[in-house]
């Protein structure tokens, strides 16, 4: 990505000076677009450093705060940025807002690149950093209104940027994005946000290149850097939004998965089991249930311990998953030493077939149980099929297997029973 904007700017930079219509509006949408892209950036890096107790993430707030808090006084002192002429300043003005926040943002990012090398720096409150941020806009801004009759003469032709002796400011601007480029892209160690600011301030160098040598307003380099801007904040946006959404996904997967093996817990087997039991009814398909209990587990755990009885509990869910071989087949731990298998769209016999292998695979582990007659690890199997009616509910299938394990454990476990209702016998 860093490459191909380098080679726009170098296809952009001999036409930067041609001159386009102004659009009508431009500097609003593009001042507003800014604004509240800045600030949600700042928001979410502030709650972020908030959280993990991270000062350096809220110095990268403040960068993006202090862009959206700027961009507020230049667009009320940009020709038609609001009003037919300008709200505040005169027509230097916004040129001077322009160099702050350049120049401001990229110390900004300088100071977190160097604050990444000191990782125990003391967490600033974000309330402080806001004031003082807004305190510092406040001072910037009267420089370039108020006090402008003070600052050096550097639009004196009403439509050239920078001339002559005055370009030292773009010229010192783009020294600083590269400094902070240079030590943003050298840390040894980068995050996905990290490696997204590489790319925004190589946009960044490239938007001060293409403004300078754009010339004149509205020229179109002038347009190219403001898409440059853009793309600046953007980046760093979509990186947390992906990091945000990652986030949620490993969240939302962790809270469906049992801890100790790793299956589906209780609660996702729950949805699952009613999800397949609408869809098997939508398309008149069977469903079919193994319920899966550890023999005799209670005495290993007694014999062994605790720690010997998670560890068993673990062999053997890791057995149940690779006995299904279908995406929509689903391994869970109903609880204790029970553990269920969803089928879907499986018949009766091939249940059983799935129940057989998975007997054999647990035996096949032969894991130590000197309590139990067998002298291994066996478990109990209850299978039930059913065709789903508007009259049935996914929960008389779990009954119906419950019901075929209680019956497995009763005539000498380490065997398969099938409950067959009269009325939803499946052959």
């Amino acid at each position: 990505m860093g490459v191909l904007l380098v080679l726009i700017g170098i296809v952009a930079t001999p036409f930067a000076s041609l001159e386009l219509f102004p659009i009508p509006g431009y500097m609003t949408a593009f001042g507003s677009s800014m604004l509240v892209i800045n600030v949600l950036l700042a928001a979410l890096l502030f709650s972020r450093g908030v959280t993990e107790r991270n000062s350096h993430i809220i110095r990268l707030g403040a960068a993006y705060c202090f862009v959206a808090v700027i961009f507020v006084p230049l667009t009320a002192s940009f020709p038609g940025g609001l009003i037919q002429g300008s709200i505040i300043g005169s027509t230097t003005t916004p040129v001077w807002l322009w160099s702050y926040w350049h120049a401001g943002f990229g110390l900004a990012i300088v100071r977190y690149a160097f604050g990444l090398r000191h990782p125990h720096s003391r967490v600033n409150s974000v309330g402080t950093t806001v004031l003082v941020v807004v305190a510092l806009v406040v001072l910037l801004t009267l420089t370039a209104t108020i006090w402008l009759p003070y600052m050096p003469n550097v639009f004196a032709d009403k439509a050239t940027f920078f001339t002559g002796h005055d370009l030292i400011i773009p010229y010192g601007i783009m020294a600083i994005d590269l400094l902070a480029l240079y030590l943003i892209s050298s840390l040894q160690t980068r995050s996905p946000e990290q490696l997204w600011l590489t790319v925004a301030m190589i946009a960044a160098v490239i938007d001060v290149w293409l403004t300078t040598k754009g010339v004149h307003r509205f020229a179109l380099g002038w347009y190219a850097a403001k898409v440059g801007s853009l793309f600046t904040s953007l980046a760093v946006l979509l990186s947390l939004f992906h990091g945000i959404t990652s986030l949620y996904r490993s969240v939302s997967e962790r809270a469906n998965r049992d801890g100790l093996t790793g299956l589906y817990n209780r609660r996702h087997l729950d949805e699952a089991v009613d999800t397949e039991w609408r869809r098997a009814r939508r398309d008149g398909r069977p469903v079919s249930f193994l319920m899966v209990d550890v023999d005799e587990f209670k005495l290993f755990n007694d014999t062994y311990g605790h720690l010997a009885g998670d560890d068993c509990l673990r062999r053997i869910g890791a057995v149940l998953s690779t006995c299904i071989h279908r995406p929509a087949d689903l391994v869970a731990r109903y609880g204790g030493e029970e553990f269920c298998v969803v089928l879907p769209t499986t018949q009766l016999r091939g249940a059983i077939e799935i129940a057989d292998a998975i007997g054999k695979a647990v035996r096949h582990e032969k894991i130590v149980h000197g309590g139990s007659k067998k002298g291994i690890v066996t478990v109990s199997i209850g299978v039930a099929t059913r065709y789903p009616d508007t009259t049935s509910s996914s929960d008389e299938l779990i009954h119906d297997a419950d019901k075929a394990l209680y019956k497995a454990k009763r005539n000498g476990r380490d065997r398969i029973e099938v409950m067959q209702p009269e009325m939803n016998l499946v052959a």
